[in-house]
């Protein structure tokens, strides 16, 4: 044990700077999951976030080392990292009620991020800053071992935010929500403090320490509207309230609307009107081997593997805790008709050699597609799970006026290439500015019926996986209500 001691003396410098660099990497993977519910995740909210952090992170360096080159004191670092935490702290005590004054008064999603990054997370991440040449200033004892001083500290600096990069996104979003994870972040910088001279101001070290362990250790609010869930890829929220006048149960990914619903009182009928034109089709052609592009909460294939309980169903989904919420919250029975491949779908579709009478897309994360969905890459890659007289039924959150059109081009391009032919609906059967489209995709003329009509293209070109804006195209369509 004492030789244990004297070792981690002999190396507390470079424990607190692996600490810090664990710690920053945390913060701002939890920074970007606690927005997403607000603000959305999409790359704009990504790079306010990094922007925003990284430039208090370099202010932090540049003030630090100014004044650790006039004062030089062991006790100042102690205090930066108790007043690091004790940020990270009200980051914790504020977020909700400062992201909802911010989404209430700023409509522009990207100076949201900003905005949000500079009141919640900017603070403590300039306190982190500043530790770094406090240390630097701590190691160097001469200045022939200067070199060698101030790699070693870059060096743990740097594997510690390695390391809290990975343990944060593939082991505690997993297991504990991003609430529980910057908490964690508040009280590893807390012990980090206690690394050095723990003898000195020990009542007021405690006292501030008794007083943060307190705030972090206290639960999350729980909300009486919803219940959020995290995942190692997303935030949820399952919420409840009425959809068609009926109560409802509904899986939100972001902050524009409810993803999956099923209705509490009874019924297994689709809630949405796109999800009942998908289902429609599928039913209506009798299809024997379906291929399910987004489960969400696993409420369509549930219906399907009812109606047509002799057809193969395979539901391609990126989070395989997705399986666990639906039968929890959506009376997901996990039918034994119905696989489920637990992937991502563009990688799927890649690699798949299997045919299907019917394909439906429905991959969206609040109210976009991921990027590489919306190429002629990958138009080419599905088409071809398609069988000859097979369709193809996509939702399509676009528009037939206005900035969502540009949405509407691309995402009809990137299928026209080899399905030319498409018939097209939208619940109020007129051209808007903003819906949900229901498309069907064919290699033959399909005689529309009922309430659709013949698609014409668009004359766009598809996109391809070296440039697809997806992010300046949903931006702009956002815009539209």
């Amino acid at each position: 044990m004492t030789v244990f001691i004297q070792k981690v003396r002999n190396y507390r410098l470079e424990l607190i700077s692996f600490t810090t660099g664990f710690c920053l990497l945390a913060y701002e993977l939890a920074a970007a999951r606690i927005l997403a519910p607000s603000i959305g995740s999409s790359t704009y909210v990504w790079t306010g976030v990094i922007g925003v952090i990284i430039a208090a992170l370099s202010l932090g360096f540049y003030v630090g080392g100014r004044i650790a080159d006039s004062r030089n004191r062991t006790s100042d670092v102690i205090w930066l990292l108790v007043g690091a935490g004790s940020l990270v702290t009200a980051t914790l005590l504020f977020y909700e009620g400062t992201l909802m004054s911010i989404v209430e008064s700023i409509d522009d999603a990207r100076w949201q991020a900003v905005v949000a990054a500079l009141l919640l997370f900017a603070p403590a991440s300039f306190l982190i800053g500043t530790t770094s040449p406090y240390l630097a200033k701590l190691k160097v004892t001469s200045l022939t071992a200067t070199g060698r001083s101030v790699a070693s500290l870059d060096m743990f600096n740097a594997i510690g935010g390695i390391t809290g990069t990975f343990v944060t996104g593939f082991v505690l979003f997993g297991f504990i929500g991003s609430h529980e994870t910057i908490a964690l972040v508040a009280l590893l910088l807390l012990a980090a403090s206690w690394l050095l001279s723990p003898r000195l101001h020990p009542v007021r070290r405690l006292i501030m320490s008794a007083v943060l362990i307190m705030i972090v250790a206290a639960p999350a609010p729980a909300s009486a509207e919803a219940i959020s869930i995290d995942t190692a890829s997303a935030h949820y929220k399952v919420v409840t309230g009425f959809i068609n006048d009926r109560p409802a149960r509904g899986l939100i990914t972001g902050p524009e609307g409810t993803q999956s619903a099923i209705y509490i009182n009874g019924g297994s009928e689709p809630v949405f009107w796109y999800t009942q034109q998908m289902a429609k089709w599928t039913v209506e052609r009798g299809a024997n081997d379906i291929l399910i592009l987004g489960g969400g909460a696993f409420t369509l294939p549930q219906h399907l593997a009812t109606q047509l309980p002799n057809a193969t169903i395979d539901v391609v989904e990126i989070d395989p805790e997705l399986e666990s919420i639906s039968k929890t919250y959506f009376n997901y029975q996990n039918p034994a008709n119905v696989n489920e491949i637990f992937e991502d779908a563009r990688t799927y579709v890649n690699r798949a050699e299997k045919t299907y009478d019917i394909i439906l897309v429905d991959v969206y994360g609040d109210t976009s597609i991921p990027f590489s969905l919306m190429t002629k890459q990958y138009g080419k890659a599905v088409a071809r799970l398609l069988k000859p007289d097979g369709l193809l039924v996509a939702n399509l959150i676009a528009g037939e006026t206005g900035p969502c059109r540009d949405v509407f081009t691309a995402l009809d391009a990137a299928y026209r290439q080899s399905l030319p032919n498409a018939i097209y609906s939208n619940q109020a059967n007129r051209p808007v500015s903003r819906a949900n489209y229901i498309v069907v995709y064919s290699r033959q003329l399909l005689p529309p019926p009922g309430l659709y009509k013949q698609l014409k293209p668009f004359g766009g070109s598809a996109y391809t996986d070296n440039h697809a804006p997806a992010e300046r195209l949903y931006f702009d369509c956002r815009q539209t209500r």
